[in-house]
Parts: C-alpha cells; sequence; structure tokens
C-alpha cells in the first residue's frame, strides 16, 4: 500500500503535465483562447496592448528555372514579409508569453521563463 500512494501521485502529475501539453500553443485573454492563425487586431482587442514589440522582416524567396513559361536563366524573385514578437507581460505571479506573427497572423505562441512583473 505505501508503494502505490507514491505511484499514484507520479502518474497523476504526469496526467497534469500532459494536459498543460496539449494547449502549449494558445494563451489566454479574458475568456477567450488566442490561438494560431489570428489576426494582430483580434489579439490587441482581446489581450490589450503588449509590453514589448519586437520587429523585423522576413525574406521569401523562391527560384524558377529555365523551362515552362521561363525559356531563360534561372531567376530567383522574393519579398520581405513583416516578422512581430509582443511579449506580453500577465503580471508577478504569471509567466511572461511571446506571440509571433508573420504577415499579420498568429504563427506561434510561446511561454516564457520569465516571471512577470
Amino acid at each position: 500500500m505505501a508503494r502505490g500512494i507514491p505511484l499514484a501521485c507520479t502518474a497523476f502529475g504526469l496526467l497534469c503535465a500532459a494536459g498543460s501539453l496539449a494547449r502549449a500553443d494558445t494563451l489566454r485573454c479574458g475568456n477567450r483562447l488566442i490561438d494560431t492563425g489570428e489576426s494582430m487586431a483580434a489579439v490587441q482587442a482581446l489581450c490589450g496592448r503588449p509590453a514589448l514589440v519586437q520587429r523585423g522582416a522576413k525574406f521569401h524567396a523562391s527560384t524558377v528555372g529555365p523551362g515552362a513559361g521561363n525559356p531563360g536563366p534561372s531567376e530567383t524573385t522574393g519579398a520581405a514579409v513583416p516578422v512581430e514578437t509582443w511579449t506580453y507581460n500577465r503580471g508577478p505571479h504569471k509567466l511572461m508569453v511571446s506571440v509571433r506573427f508573420v504577415n499579420g497572423t498568429v504563427v506561434a505562441i510561446k511561454t516564457l521563463q520569465e516571471w512577470g512583473y
């Protein structure tokens, strides 16, 4: 009986951890969950202004070789796509969360290993 209690506690802990990992890519703002695919406007409307905004760009390139539609040499074209990472400070007793946007759409949500303030 004494050995069964630690085993049960371990199993319960693993189940709780698995449940929290299943929704690791969401952010709760009020009674709504923010998930990948949401727009910047929706996130700001539901979660408010972030504590920190980092802006950059990601370059997407594609190369077209000789063949149908391109009789000449291979050609590379590309475009810069805006990338922003918003960091939310949810208070001193919660971990901070970063939300990454590419071209205005949430592509990743990550809980940081840093406490809010």
